[in-house]
């Protein structure tokens, strides 16, 4: 990918060579996402942003959390029953979701590696041999990246009407996922009474594992089609 940004903002796009994004086109992704949206418009609006962002300004640039979260987001609200979902404006929680006139609020985090510095990554036009040694390296990884997030969010006491969601950017082509489950049980379980409901996404599924404090199983399955 060129380090040219498709800069959409709602029916006009433009193409712009540019090396950071400017903060007027930023405030203007924050607004529109910030808008109550069906999930369907919602996921496809952040997937047309995210997808046109160079890898080194994406994880380069500050300020770009928010589409993170809305990615996030977008995922969740596809695989739950939802009539709307929007980002909040404010610092915390991350974003909201509403089904039969109930508003749900979320905090959002990633876990990943530990030190991994995504925007040195090239961004690949031809996929790069992945042997299943690193497959496993990155599912032995797991457990530390759920333990870091989870005590950073538990820092932080929020109300515990707050739902958690928890993306696991640590994909392993579902080769271990009946090995995996337990183990995002456990490492989630010091979340589940300072959160009203705990949810895992990885490996293109949601799942939810805690609701009031209580052990309380789920999987939906968040990927379309034009995903693969």
């Amino acid at each position: 990918m060129s380090n040219s940004i498709q800069l959409a903002i709602s029916e006009r796009t433009e193409i712009l060579p540019l090396t950071r994004i400017p903060k007027d086109t930023l405030n203007a992704w924050k607004n529109d996402l910030s808008e109550w949206t069906q999930p369907d418009v919602f996921r496809a609006r952040i997937d047309q942003i995210t997808q046109t962002i160079p890898r080194k300004i994406f994880f380069g640039q500050g300020g770009l959390a928010f589409l993170r979260d809305a990615w996030i987001a977008s995922r969740l609200a596809s695989a739950l029953p939802s009539d709307l979902v929007r980002l909040i404006s404010s610092d915390r929680p991350d974003f909201e979701i509403q089904t039969d006139e109930r508003i749900e609020q979320f905090e959002a985090t990633e876990a990943d590696m530990n030190g991994r510095r995504r925007g040195d990554e090239p961004d690949d036009l031809i996929p790069r041999p992945d042997p299943v040694e690193s497959w496993r390296e990155r599912f032995e990884a797991i457990p530390a990246a759920i333990d870091r997030v989870v005590a950073k969010k538990l820092e932080k006491n929020y109300s515990p009407e707050i739902n958690l969601a928890i993306y696991v950017n640590l994909g392993c082509y579902d080769a271990y996922v009946e090995e995996g489950l337990p183990i995002l049980r456990d490492h989630t379980a010091p979340a589940k009474t300072s959160f009203k409901r705990v949810f895992v996404l990885w490996e293109g599924c949601l799942y939810r594992f805690w609701e009031d404090g209580k052990l309380k199983f789920q999987k939906w399955s968040y990927t379309h089609p034009e995903d693969h």
